[in-house]
């Protein structure tokens, strides 16, 4: 009897549950291990983007200075030809003032804008025409101031010339001739009293004939 007790309670005893192990600690979901990754996602792109603003701002000045740059140089270039073309014409001018001055010659104007006082000169009167002859050695017309008698055939001998005198032009009287190749002698009828004019191909060296 008391060895059938000792077996049960053995037997009790072995069925007895075995306590439990302590539970391990709970892995950090996939939420929160998901959390690093993301953030350093949005701060690499948030590093990205000022990077790009950066170029294209840099870009955008380059284009900007390399535009005024351009802008300028021709400025200054366009300023440069204005100078030297400004300094050839004075040039020009001076050196027509000059030989006026030298020669004491007046004249409807030496060339580009140089000028005189008139010097007036009478036609010859031959048999039954009026001749007078117009001198062009200094670069202008002596004289500049031609009386003629109204109603008689004139011939005006223009004597040879170069430069902005090279030919002389009348709208008045219709007379255009070339003096580059030595004298020319404008022939008219006999003209109706009044005042006509005549100048240089570039009309900047003029003259007139004064008809009475």
């Amino acid at each position: 009897m008391s060895t059938h007790k000792k077996h049960s309670n053995h037997t009790n005893h072995s069925k007895k549950t075995p306590p439990k192990a302590a539970q391990a600690p709970a892995p950090l979901s996939s939420a929160s291990e998901s959390k690093p990754s993301g953030s350093s996602k949005t701060v690499a792109a948030v590093a990205v983007k000022p990077n790009a603003n950066v170029r294209m701002a840099l870009l955008l000045v380059l284009v900007v200075a390399a535009f005024f740059g351009a802008y300028r140089f021709a400025q200054a270039a366009g300023s440069a030809t204005a100078d030297q073309t400004t300094g050839v014409a004075g040039a020009v001018a001076q050196a027509s003032s000059a030989i006026g001055s030298a020669t004491g010659s007046g004249g409807g104007g030496g060339c580009c804008g140089g000028g005189g006082a008139p010097i007036e000169g009478a036609a010859t009167v031959e048999g039954n025409i009026q001749k007078i002859s117009i001198d062009m050695s200094s670069g202008s017309y002596n004289p500049n101031v031609i009386k003629l008698k109204a109603g008689v055939p004139t011939e005006i001998t223009f004597g040879q010339s170069s430069g902005c005198t090279a030919e002389v032009v009348s709208s008045d009287l219709g007379f255009q001739e070339d003096l580059s190749s030595g004298p020319r002698v404008v022939k008219l009828q006999g003209l109706a009293a009044g005042t006509y004019n005549f100048a240089c191909g570039m009309n900047m060296v003029t003259g007139q004939i004064v008809v009475e």
